[in-house]
């Protein structure tokens, strides 16, 4: 069971690629995927060059679930999975 963040867009468009096993994520962590993936998925993303977008990739005992999640809108403790760098 993990959990999979890719970074993509920004200035040089460059993607960056993270994973975690679910069971090692730290409570803030925890909760914080947890209201993403409870909550309404954004209407749009937001307009503007060089923005970061976000896909979060869940597998665990329900399946499959991925996100797309908007720069803006995407928890600090979530994205550092996807460029090695904790918050």
């Amino acid at each position: 069971m993990k959990l999979i963040v890719e970074r993509s867009g920004g200035f040089a468009g460059m993607t960056r690629r993270g994973e975690q096993d679910l069971s090692a994520l730290s409570p803030e962590q925890q909760a914080a995927l947890q209201k993403l993936l409870e909550g309404e998925p954004p209407a749009s993303m937001q307009p503007g060059a060089d923005r970061f977008t976000f896909r979060i990739e869940v597998q665990d005992e329900h399946g499959t679930r991925s996100l797309t999640i908007p720069e803006a809108l995407m928890p600090a403790s979530l994205a550092g999975i996807a460029t090695g760098t904790k918050p």
